[in-house]
């Protein structure tokens, strides 16, 4: 495991789909080959039936609700994730280029 990468998932009380939705976020994050240290916590919201998913490395901070049974969550949230990223600058080796100047959406 990579000391890059910190995953932190509350609520899941499935030990195997909190293993799941771990190995997806981290599976993710290495395809896409992103730089630096990145801190990722999925837990449930305050509103009922969704999820808070939130990502941040330097110079970024994501956090999306999700609404879906914690059993769809590992099919989901890499997609959510790319989306969310590649709304990012890429730079042109393919990697995530992280601006100052990206607006920090909560």
């Amino acid at each position: 495991m990579s000391d890059r990468i910190a995953i932190l998932i509350e609520g899941v009380d499935e030990t195997s789909e909190a293993t799941q939705i771990e190995r997806t976020i981290r599976d993710t994050l290495h395809e896409m080959v992103l730089p630096g240290a990145w801190r990722v916590t999925v837990r449930p919201s305050p509103v009922r039936g969704r999820w808070d998913f939130s990502f941040r490395s330097r110079g970024l901070r994501h956090t999306l609700a999700i609404a879906v049974p914690p059993s769809l969550l590992p099919s989901l949230i890499p997609c959510r994730l790319r989306e969310s990223l590649n709304r990012f600058r890429l730079a042109p080796s393919g990697r995530v280029r992280i601006e100052q100047s990206i607006l920090r959406a909560v």
